[in-house]
């Protein structure tokens, strides 16, 4: 099984929250952070919709004028990827291939900044693919809920059963941080 390959606490996101609404920016930025890599399906939109609402688009607008550099790294094709980040006026990766680390690299070169890792902080919705491939490269990161669970591709729901797992082994060695994990996510 996949969590063989890796330390259990690779999967341990830095933060969790419900949504990306519930993510307090200002702090991030406080906190020396410059560059948002985030998931887009279900963690921005659910998989059925294809452009950003019009609350989605004020936050993005909201978290640009803090003065965050945003890259979408998504494991989706490209035309579904492309067209959402143009109507948010972002750079995007997509398939990304994560948990591997091509994508967030690849986005990392794409910044404006000094690409100091503690500058980056990944938001998604998945331990097995979003959590997985920041912990990797040592990036702080954030868990959101998924948006919704019915349309996902059966991949997906493959790697949600794996993530049930992983967080009853959390549970057992992480008890603390399973218990932030359980108060703000869907486990």
């Amino acid at each position: 099984m996949l969590e063989c390959y890796f330390r259990l606490s690779k999967f341990i996101p830095t933060f969790c929250v419900k949504t990306v609404y519930d993510i307090d920016y200002i702090k991030l930025y406080e906190r020396g952070k410059r560059i948002i890599l985030t998931d887009l399906d279900n963690t921005l939109i659910p998989y059925d919709a294809s452009s950003p609402d019009e609350k989605l688009k004020k936050l993005f607008e909201y978290i640009h004028s803090i003065g965050f550099e945003i890259i979408i790294v998504s494991n989706n094709h490209k035309k579904r990827v492309s067209s959402f980040a143009s109507e948010i006026g972002c750079q995007y990766i997509s398939f990304a291939m994560k948990p591997f680390t091509k994508g967030y690299k690849k986005a990392l070169k794409r910044t404006k900044h000094k690409k100091e890792k503690q500058e980056v902080i990944a938001i998604g919705d998945q331990l097995l693919t979003d959590i997985l491939a920041a912990s990797k490269l040592k990036i702080d990161s954030i868990l959101v809920n998924p948006i919704k669970h019915k349309g996902e591709k059966w991949y997906t729901r493959l790697n949600l059963r794996r993530e049930k797992k992983i967080l009853k082994r959390i549970k057992k060695q992480y008890p603390d941080r399973y218990k932030e994990i359980e108060e703000n996510h869907e486990c």
